[in-house]
Protein backbone atom coordinates (compact mmCIF):
# COMPACT_ATOMS: atom_id res chain seq x y z
CA UNK A 1 0.00 0.00 0.00
CA UNK A 2 1.38 3.17 -1.05
CA UNK A 3 0.76 6.25 1.40
CA UNK A 4 0.36 9.12 -0.61
CA UNK A 5 -1.76 11.58 2.05
CA UNK A 6 0.63 14.11 4.56
CA UNK A 7 -0.19 14.94 7.24
CA UNK A 8 1.69 17.09 10.00
CA UNK A 9 1.84 15.47 13.93
CA UNK A 10 2.94 17.78 17.03
CA UNK A 11 4.36 15.75 19.26
CA UNK A 12 6.92 17.04 22.58
CA UNK A 13 10.44 15.90 22.66
CA UNK A 14 9.35 12.86 25.11
CA UNK A 15 6.22 11.91 23.47
CA UNK A 16 8.63 11.53 19.85
CA UNK A 17 11.13 9.66 21.97
CA UNK A 18 8.78 7.24 23.59
CA UNK A 19 7.47 6.64 19.53
CA UNK A 20 10.79 6.51 18.07
CA UNK A 21 11.94 3.68 20.60
CA UNK A 22 7.97 2.01 19.98
CA UNK A 23 8.62 2.57 15.89
CA UNK A 24 12.46 0.57 15.94
CA UNK A 25 11.20 -2.30 18.12
CA UNK A 26 8.79 -3.20 15.66
CA UNK A 27 11.05 -2.50 12.74
CA UNK A 28 8.94 0.15 11.64
CA UNK A 29 9.81 4.21 10.65
CA UNK A 30 8.23 6.80 12.93
CA UNK A 31 6.05 7.90 10.33
CA UNK A 32 4.52 4.35 9.24
CA UNK A 33 4.21 3.16 12.24
CA UNK A 34 2.13 6.56 13.85
CA UNK A 35 0.04 6.29 10.64
CA UNK A 36 -0.25 2.51 11.76
CA UNK A 37 -1.49 3.14 15.16
CA UNK A 38 -4.15 5.89 13.95
CA UNK A 39 -5.81 3.55 11.31
CA UNK A 40 -6.23 0.90 13.83
CA UNK A 41 -7.93 3.30 16.51
CA UNK A 42 -9.64 4.81 13.40
CA UNK A 43 -10.75 1.10 12.75
CA UNK A 44 -11.67 0.47 15.94
CA UNK A 45 -15.67 -0.49 16.61
CA UNK A 46 -17.59 2.65 17.17
CA UNK A 47 -14.16 4.87 17.35
CA UNK A 48 -12.09 5.05 20.16
CA UNK A 49 -12.65 2.97 22.94
CA UNK A 50 -13.03 4.74 26.78
CA UNK A 51 -10.31 1.82 27.98
CA UNK A 52 -7.66 3.14 24.79
CA UNK A 53 -7.74 6.16 26.27
CA UNK A 54 -6.38 4.80 29.72
CA UNK A 55 -3.75 2.65 28.36
CA UNK A 56 -1.64 5.55 28.27
CA UNK A 57 -0.56 5.54 31.88
CA UNK A 58 -0.05 1.88 31.27
CA UNK A 59 1.98 1.91 28.61
CA UNK A 60 4.03 4.83 30.27
CA UNK A 61 4.25 2.75 33.67
CA UNK A 62 5.66 -0.37 31.41
CA UNK A 63 7.78 1.76 29.55
CA UNK A 64 9.52 3.10 32.70
CA UNK A 65 9.67 -0.51 34.54
CA UNK A 66 11.35 -2.06 31.12
CA UNK A 67 13.76 0.71 31.22
CA UNK A 68 14.57 0.73 34.88
CA UNK A 69 15.02 -2.93 34.45
CA UNK A 70 18.06 -2.93 31.22
CA UNK A 71 19.57 -0.67 33.61
CA UNK A 72 19.46 -3.05 36.24
CA UNK A 73 20.22 -5.84 34.15
CA UNK A 74 23.66 -3.79 33.49
CA UNK A 75 24.35 -3.99 36.45
CA UNK A 76 24.09 -7.55 37.20
CA UNK A 77 26.32 -8.29 33.83
CA UNK A 78 29.13 -5.83 35.88
CA UNK A 79 27.98 -8.35 38.91
CA UNK A 80 28.70 -10.98 36.73
CA UNK A 81 31.75 -10.27 35.40
CA UNK A 82 33.27 -9.38 39.21
CA UNK A 83 32.24 -12.61 40.60
CA UNK A 84 33.48 -15.04 36.86
CA UNK A 85 36.61 -12.96 37.98
CA UNK A 86 36.99 -14.51 41.59
CA UNK A 87 35.57 -11.20 42.56
CA UNK A 88 33.22 -10.69 45.29
CA UNK A 89 30.23 -8.59 45.26
CA UNK A 90 28.29 -7.07 48.25
CA UNK A 91 25.40 -6.02 47.03
CA UNK A 92 24.26 -9.13 44.76
CA UNK A 93 21.08 -9.93 46.91
CA UNK A 94 19.90 -6.38 46.59
CA UNK A 95 20.33 -5.79 42.89
CA UNK A 96 18.63 -9.26 42.30
CA UNK A 97 16.26 -8.56 44.37
CA UNK A 98 15.36 -5.27 42.50
CA UNK A 99 15.12 -7.25 38.89
CA UNK A 100 12.79 -9.49 40.32
CA UNK A 101 10.64 -6.34 41.70
CA UNK A 102 11.06 -4.16 38.30
CA UNK A 103 10.20 -7.75 36.19
CA UNK A 104 6.94 -8.28 38.54
CA UNK A 105 5.77 -4.75 37.85
CA UNK A 106 7.16 -4.81 33.86
CA UNK A 107 4.74 -8.34 34.21
CA UNK A 108 1.98 -6.74 35.59
CA UNK A 109 1.60 -4.12 33.62
CA UNK A 110 1.93 -5.87 30.34
CA UNK A 111 -1.23 -8.27 31.94
CA UNK A 112 -3.41 -5.25 32.63
CA UNK A 113 -2.81 -4.12 28.61
CA UNK A 114 -3.07 -7.37 27.33
CA UNK A 115 -6.45 -7.66 29.45
CA UNK A 116 -8.20 -4.89 27.61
Amino acid sequence: MHRDQVRSVRLTSDELVLVKRAAEAVGLKTAGFLADAAVAVAQAQGGPQPWLLDQRGRVEELMAASAQLARVGGNLNQVARILNSGGQVEYVDAAVARVLRVADRVEAAATEIARR
